[in-house]
């Protein structure tokens, strides 16, 4: 499944969401993501290792 964003609708100037966030609060939401993107791709693909060594 693909997910659409409507990236072209997020605002583009300095005053950004993004910018207003704390560093901590970035990290939290930097470390969110990637754990879901990590959950979505094992889930993906269960049987492949990311070192075949064999």
């Amino acid at each position: 499944m693909q997910l659409n964003l409507p990236l072209a609708d997020l605002p583009s100037d300095a005053g950004s969401l993004w910018e207003q966030l704390d560093p901590t609060t970035r990290d939290a939401v930097i470390d969110a993501l990637a754990q879901a993107i990590a959950k979505l791709v094992t889930q993906s693909h269960p049987n492949q290792r990311e070192n075949d060594d064999e």
